[in-house]
């Protein structure tokens, strides 16, 4: 099989180039060339910017692909572009979409048929990007299928935490210094290694008659926020400690880095994989969690466990100290009522737990 993937070098996408290639497919990637991974050497790569039309209109032209992958599809402009160029010159047109379309879940699990209100403009975009494909199938009958991922990662992808870019929190386990945690970490989120991605991923091209005009969730195990950095501290050899916030505070206090929290980490998350497993009932999880922070720490050049003396650490972790004693400050003042009712969660949420 021939296959495109737009992207390539990414935190999914290397994983599927190394299993499409290894399964025996012809596979090109397309790519800017900034991010430097190690890839198999049958791979094709051809380097070129999305943003510049007639780099990819090249490679569509030079063959007729079985599959096409878009990894670095933003926004309904890079979807419009993709139908005008690869229309009638693929079998199958792989959209790499986000649950960040659903917004606050109004019932649970949420399924594909769920409404979507996404709350930033990273989801409204990637929502806007499905309709345009939407659009395509039903007036061109172009062959998209829509998969939307949660929480995804590899064996090098930042630690889980409520910031963006954060280096701090295997140094706040180990040396016993407090973790913001939001909602008290109950809240559910999902967690999917990019390997156990790349496995459906390669199932659904395998079945494009019952994949082809359908969308599908794709996630990893479910998992409460407090499980996560509790399995973190067991395989570092430590016990968390936490700073229950506010997700509102932690926002206010962190404007710059938690697009993650305000787009969909605020919110109880438990999507469905029922309509993907039936069609791959063969597909399961086999990297928990916990299996994949083991995994990360046996890399040779694992850098994991910073010093908070270096920068940008230092900075960061005065903060997050910072941000804590504030907060206790308030709750000991009474001046905290603002944040009080925490994160809003949803009363379906909380029937579904009990």
């Amino acid at each position: 099989m021939h296959v495109l993937i737009i992207g390539g070098t990414g935190q999914i996408s290397t994983s599927l180039t190394w299993k499409l290639a290894g399964d025996g497919h012809d596979v090109t990637i397309f790519n800017r060339g900034e991010r430097r991974v190690a890839l198999p050497e049958t791979v094709r790569i051809v380097q070129g910017n999305r943003e510049d039309r007639t780099g990819l209109q090249a490679v569509a032209q030079q063959r007729a692909f079985d599959t096409v992958f878009d990894f670095i599809c933003w926004n309904p402009d890079h979807a419009r572009a993709d139908v005008a160029t690869f229309a009638g010159r693929c079998g199958q047109f792989v959209y790499i979409s986000t649950a960040w379309v659903y917004g606050p879940p109004r019932s649970f699990p949420v399924t594909e048929d769920h409404p979507c209100a996404p709350v930033d403009g990273y989801g409204k975009n990637k929502l806007a990007a499905e309709e345009a494909f939407r659009d395509a199938m039903k007036r061109q009958h172009f062959p998209a299928t829509i998969m939307r991922f949660h929480a995804t990662y590899n064996d090098h992808s930042a630690w889980p935490s409520l910031l963006q870019e954060d280096p701090t929190v295997p140094y706040r386990i180990l040396n016993h210094r407090p973790l913001m945690i939001h909602d008290r970490g109950v809240l559910p989120t999902h967690f999917l290694h990019a390997d156990d991605a790349a496995v459906a991923l390669a199932g659904v091209i395998e079945r494009p008659e019952q994949t082809c005009y359908e969308t599908f969730n794709i996630v990893g195990e479910s998992i409460a926020w407090k499980d996560v950095f509790d399995g973190l501290g067991r395989v570092l050899g430590a016990v968390p400690h936490y700073a229950p916030l506010p997700a509102e505070y932690i926002i206010e206090r962190f404007p710059e880095r938690t697009w993650p929290l305000r787009g969909v980490h605020q919110f109880a998350m438990t999507l469905s994989n029922s309509k993907l497993n039936a069609v791959l009932p063969g597909f399961s999880i086999t990297v928990s969690t916990e299996d994949g922070f083991r995994r990360r720490l046996e890399l040779p050049d694992s850098v994991d466990r910073p010093d908070a003396s270096t920068d940008p650490a230092r900075e960061l972790t005065r903060k997050i100290d910072a941000s804590i004693d504030a907060w206790d400050r308030l709750r000991g003042s009474g001046r905290a009522d603002h944040h009080a009712n925490m994160t809003e969660v949803d009363a379906g949420w909380k029937a579904w737990f009990g």
